[in-house]
């Protein structure tokens, strides 16, 4: 059964672009929760405009935040996590729940900042959210409260909902959280290649992003591994062939992996 969400309120502290992403997916999804929503920032006037767009609240400051809502939602940088714990520590108690979406930054740090017994849990969503087609890793700490499973309901209206091991959180936040720019970048290739084959720009963006959708609707749909959908297109001789040939020269594959890679190590250095 689905936890109730009908009355959770919940805490931005941070509008930045994640942020401004779940609000844009919740308004999208849910209104009633969304005006239960509360955000701040740090005179940017990011917060203001999201509740203008979205009726959502704002709160004067992070501790007036945390006094209006059960779930405190960090969506800070990871160097800024600290601080901002040390301000609001002595509002949060184990009746509430912590929850944070910074990089790197794991389950203890935060139970470390906060008194014993506060729940916390740790989130990887990525900038999907905002069209309600995201991902969202979540491990969750040492402490338990059904404010984890109203939290997590309320983050399925914004996409999938994978729990996991945290010692994986770091290769999760390179290839989820990560990913839509690896993807995007991609796309932005072949953009470029289907002017270079004769295309024009609008055409060829429409035709790399509908495959690409088109793709993903076929692995998943289809519950078809990616080197059968490979094979599938691929004829003896062939235009795929001819171009998977030189994409393996050029070692593309081997680029994603280095990249994937190199995102993994960044946010273990975060941490």
């Amino acid at each position: 059964m689905t936890a109730d969400i009908t009355s959770l309120r919940i805490g931005l502290i941070g509008s930045g672009n994640m942020a401004s992403a779940m609000v844009a997916g919740w308004a999208a999804a849910d209104a009633d929760l969304t005006s239960r929503i509360v955000v701040t920032d740090r005179g940017s006037g990011r917060a203001q405009a999201l509740a203008e767009r979205y009726g959502c609240k704002v709160a004067v400051g992070n501790r007036a935040l945390v006094s209006q809502v059960d779930v405190v939602l960090l969506c800070v940088k990871p160097i800024d996590i600290e601080d901002v714990l040390r301000q609001v520590s002595d509002l949060v108690h184990a009746d509430s729940l912590v929850a944070s979406v910074a990089a790197g930054v794991q389950t203890a740090t935060i139970e470390n900042l906060l008194e014993t017994g506060v729940p916390v849990l740790r989130l990887m969503p990525n900038v999907p959210v905002r069209v309600n087609s995201g991902t969202i890793v979540y491990a969750h700490g040492r402490a338990q409260t059904p404010l984890i499973e109203q939290t997590l309901a309320a983050l399925a209206l914004l996409g999938t909902v994978v729990r996991l091991d945290e010692r994986m959180f770091d290769a999760a936040t390179a290839l989820s959280g990560s990913g839509p720019a690896f993807f995007a970048l991609v796309v932005e290739a072949f953009e470029d290649a289907a002017i270079v084959a004769g295309l024009s720009a609008t055409v060829g963006r429409e035709l790399a992003v509908t495959t690409m959708v088109g793709t993903a609707a076929m692995l998943t749909q289809e519950s078809m591994s990616c080197s059968d959908l490979r094979r599938m297109v691929t004829s003896p001789g062939g235009t795929a062939a001819a171009g998977l040939a030189q994409m393996e020269r050029s070692s593309v594959r081997g680029a994603i992996i280095d990249a994937v890679v190199a995102a993994r190590d960044r946010a273990r250095e975060l941490g």
